[in-house]
Order: structure tokens, then sequence, then C-alpha cells
């Protein structure tokens, strides 16, 4: 875990500090323009743009690292008494807390901002990845297996079985993934999926905990997901009995 732990940590502290210039940089032109030119309301939201862009362009880390030393150049540069960190006035105590409070807000809301939006991101790439997986499968066992595996790969769950019921003259069937512990499935599995087709229930989706946290069962991105596994699998079974008129072979022992 070290080994990758430590680049991201480098990463971030590189970013940090560009930010960490990025304020510099912004302090010596309001300086060269001056305190008295400007005033302070004026510095204040100008110092808030660094902090706003550099958690948008490098993160969380960099936003606060950004806001912590505008705050201070605030109070050193543009503060009476100047060059110093003392406040001298009630003025310029609020100032300096107005200021403090806006940069947090900023750099908070931002980061909740881009959160969302990477949440979903992954959310989509999930959603393509599990239905693409059983895109091209023509049969339920197949697209039972399918989804096992992707389920158990993108949770790093320890067990996921897929339990589809007997449909017309098509058999029962349970699907796990590869190399899925097979004793844990005495165990009451973490979360359980109903698949359902119209009214029927059709099968159920077994998930044991992993790495990862499971997704709750009334989770947008879990019932799409069902939707879609229910309506390949409609398709596989009209498939199934088109081929196989009177039911499915049962593998010779």
């Amino acid at each position: 875990m070290k080994i990758k732990s430590e680049p991201i940590s480098l990463v971030r502290a590189v970013h940090s500090m560009m930010a960490v210039a990025v304020v510099f940089a912004l302090t010596a032109v309001m300086l060269l323009i001056g305190p008295s030119v400007l005033g302070g309301g004026v510095i204040a939201l100008l110092y808030l743009v660094p902090c706003g862009w550099c958690t948008v362009r490098w993160g969380q880390m960099a936003g606060v690292s950004a806001a912590l030393t505008a705050a201070l150049s605030f109070d050193f540069f543009f503060i009476p008494p100047y060059n110093t960190l003392d406040i001298g006035s009630l003025e310029g105590w609020l100032l300096l807390f107005l200021f403090v409070a806006a940069s947090t807000l900023v750099v908070g809301r931002f980061q909740a901002i881009l959160s969302e939006e990477q949440n979903r991101e992954r959310k989509a790439t999930f959603l393509y990845e599990i239905v693409a997986s059983f895109a091209n499968q023509q049969t339920r066992e197949g697209i039972a297996r399918a989804i096992a595996n992707q389920i158990q790969q993108i949770y790093l769950a320890e067990l996921v079985q897929v339990h589809l019921n007997g449909r017309g003259k098509l058999p029962a069937v349970v699907m796990g993934a590869a190399n899925g512990p097979d004793r844990l499935a005495k165990r009451k599995p973490d979360r359980a999926l109903a698949i359902v087709s119209g009214a029927d229930l059709i099968g159920e989706i077994a998930i044991w905990n992993g790495l990862i946290p499971l997704p709750l069962e009334d989770d947008p991105l879990v019932q799409t997901i069902l939707r879609q596994t229910a309506k390949a699998l409609d398709r596989a079974q009209i498939a199934e009995e088109a081929v196989f008129p009177t039911g499915r072979p049962q593998p010779e022992n």
C-alpha cells in the first residue's frame, strides 16, 4: 500500500505548492497596483479566484492550501498595520473573518461539485461495463456469469452468485463469479437484489461484502442495472425457447 500512496501524496504536495505559488503571484500583482487603489473588499474577492481555481484544477488539498496562503497574505500585506500579522481594528478582523468564511465556502462547494461529477462519471462507467458484459451473451447462463464476474470485479466482493428461477421449459440456473469462495454461500448474503420482469420474480443477485461498500437496494444505478438485466434475460429466454422448444437439454453426467 505504501508504494501506491507515496506517489499520490507527492503529487498532492506538488499541487499544493503550485497553489501557494499562484496566490503569491496574485499577491505580487496586487501589491504593484496598491491596496489603496483596489480596496480591501476587492482584494478579498480577487483572492477567492485562485482558491476556487486551484480546487477545480488540483483538488481539495490544493484549494485549502491556496485559501490558507491567501488568508495569511491578506492579513500580512493588506490589513493595517501592514507587513505584520497583527490586526489593528475591528473592521480588519471582520474583513478577515468574512474572507476566511467565503474561501472555506468556495473550496467546499467546488469540491462537492467535483465529487458529484466524479460519482456520476463512475456510475455511468459502471453501468456501461455491466451492460456491455452481457450484451453479446445469448444464454441465461452466459448473462448470469457475466453479471456475477462484473459485480465481483467492481466491488471487489468476496462472492457473487446469480440465481435464476426456472421459466417455462427452461430450468433454474445458479452462476457464481470465477474463483469465488463457495464456503461463503452457506452464510446469508450481505445484499440480495431481486431481478423482476413485469410482475414476476425471475432471479436474484446475491453479494457478499468485499473491500468496497455495496450499494443500497434502492440506489437508482442498481435499479437500472436490474432492469437491463431483466430485459437481457427475457431476450435470452425467447432465443433459447426458439432453439430448444422442448426445453434446454440438461448436461450429461
